[in-house]
């Protein structure tokens, strides 16, 4: 067991570094946009790039970890991300900028698209739930670290930084990873699906771009329906020939297992939850409270604090006892979190809002870490890699969609405070000089601050309710028999180690 926490050392570095890169970026994305003397509609392109790529990629390098080394095909997915990151700091335009993005993202594909495989080959089962539990420390710590780094780097060095950190990492990393990750074997030796491949990247492309853009584009635009309608045929004809192929890029049958698909269904949910709602916090912190994003990461801190404390708990406990207990009372707690949310104000002290979040950091790592290790468990131990980036596919997406209807929300609530409002949700400086120009008098500016706070509000007594449908999910369909009776064969074997041989 020692070997593998070592081991997990590099693969937590590299997870920890995709994950950070895009909230690390948003930060730093007026500075690129100063320097460039671009648009930040051209600027948003950064980020797009990067999650469509990865939306793309994922199930496929997911599916190819399990036909060659996965140790090799990691430190290859290191240095992709390592070199592209130094080119993203050298760009000398902002199209040189999006390209490097969309090669950065083929590394991280190959990294966080093969995270959970490679702890599920390095820890048995029943002794996997507290490396899930690092897993979901990382991706909930992403959220709040990256505006604190990437602004302290932004404001005291330059934005090349938030690419330039990348490189010592990625060197650490790699070298790390030479040093402790044992061989991983391959699983399957079988052709890839290229045509496959191709007419997934095609729909599910198109429906994230649909996504991600409708809110600036219209949702009823015609570049939108465009998207849309594009993916549903590609998306249908993937689905008839991976149902039909010798050798699939994704086996559908996975979602014919009953806890594989309870838990992805319960994390995309929880996902969507999440993004709805903390993606417009920062624009409460910077945009009302006038706070810097450095400041306003410090404000968040709730979530990964907690998330640390309580992930690898229940993680661990996911071995022992019935996880749909753990599975099922997560989404409660950050249900409450978010009702608590519903009524900040703009005098809220950082100590009542830290109060707020403890319950939103509780639920998802009460979540996450048992939801992994189910997963996992439940997949055959050939097919993890595809079963790690069809997970990470789904939740990204999940992500995407629920920062969109978390827009959708708020502009239209905002629609009955000011008439005629668009579908824009106003970047934080803006709201923070309307906020300062409200204070002298003009009435209308009070309405818009007034009518934020309130959109804001309405938002989460809305998502509030979707991790009580992701709790009644677990509840009603999860099956926890099988996971309890591979816990209890494995403890046996632990206990009585000559009768299992």
């Amino acid at each position: 067991m020692k070997s593998g926490w070592l081991a997990l050392i590099p693969v937590g570095l590299g997870l920890f570094m995709v994950l950070l890169d895009v909230s690390v970026l948003n930060v730093a994305l007026p500075r690129i946009a100063e320097d460039f003397h671009a648009r930040m509609s051209d600027v948003q392109w950064i980020l797009n790039a990067y999650t469509l790529t990865m939306v793309v990629l994922l199930v496929f390098a997911g599916r190819a970890g399990d036909m060659v080394r996965r140790d090799h095909y990691f430190m290859a997915g290191m240095v992709f991300f390592t070199i592209s990151s130094f080119l993203c700091a050298q760009s000398w335009s902002i199209g040189s900028l999006i390209a490097f993005r969309a090669l950065q993202a083929v590394g991280g594909a190959m990294l966080s698209g093969n995270t959970l495989a490679i702890i599920t080959e390095l820890f048995p089962p029943g002794k996997r739930g507290m490396a899930m539990g690092l897993n979901s420390i990382l991706i909930a710590s992403s959220f709040t670290l990256g505006p604190i780094i990437g602004g302290w780097l932004t404001t005291h060095l330059s934005w090349h930084w938030v690419f330039y950190l990348n490189v010592p990492v990625g060197i650490t990393s790699l070298t790390l990873a030479y040093l402790l990750l044992p061989p991983l074997g391959a699983k399957e030796k079988m052709p890839l699906d290229i045509a496959g491949t191709l007419l997934l990247a095609v729909g599910l492309g198109s429906l994230t771009l649909g996504i991600i853009k409708g809110q600036d584009w219209g949702w009823w635009d015609q570049k939108t329906l465009a998207s849309f309608i594009i993916a549903i045929p590609y998306l249908f004809a993937f689905s008839m020939r991976e149902l039909s192929h010798s050798y699939p890029i994704l086996d559908l049958s996975l979602f014919k297992i009953r806890n594989f698909s309870v838990g992805v269904l319960s994390l995309s949910i929880l996902f969507f939850g999440m993004s709805a709602s903390i993606f417009l916090l920062p624009y409460f912190l910077q945009g009302i409270k006038s706070l810097t994003a450095e400041e306003s990461g410090y404000w968040m801190l709730a979530l990964p604090l907690m998330n640390t404390i309580i992930s690898p708990l229940a993680g661990r406990l996911s071995d022992r006892m019935n996880p749909k207990y753990l599975m099922g009372i997560g989404p409660l707690f950050f249900a409450l979190g978010l009702y608590s949310l519903t009524s900040i104000e703009e005098s809220i002290t950082i100590w009542e809002f830290f109060l707020k979040l403890i319950p939103m950091g509780i639920g998802m790592g009460i979540l996450m870490s048992p939801s992994f290790n189910v997963i996992m468990a439940s997949v055959p131990q050939e097919k993890v890699g595809m079963a790690n980036g069809t997970i990470r596919s789904i939740n990204t997406l999940a992500q995407s969609m629920g920062v969109a209807v978390g827009g959708v929300l708020l502009t239209n609530r905002m629609k009955s405070w000011i008439p005629g409002y668009g579908n824009q949700i106003p970047d934080p400086g803006t709201m923070n000089l309307l906020r300062i120009l409200s204070k002298s008098n003009p009435m209308p500016l009070i309405g818009m601050i007034e009518g934020f706070i309130d959109s804001m509000h309405y938002v989460f007594s809305i998502v509030m309710w979707f991790p009580f449908i992701s709790s009644i999910i677990i509840v009603l369909f999860l099956s926890s028999e099988e996971h309890l009776r591979m816990m209890r064969q494995v403890r046996l074997k632990d206990n009585y180690p000559s009768k299992s041989s």
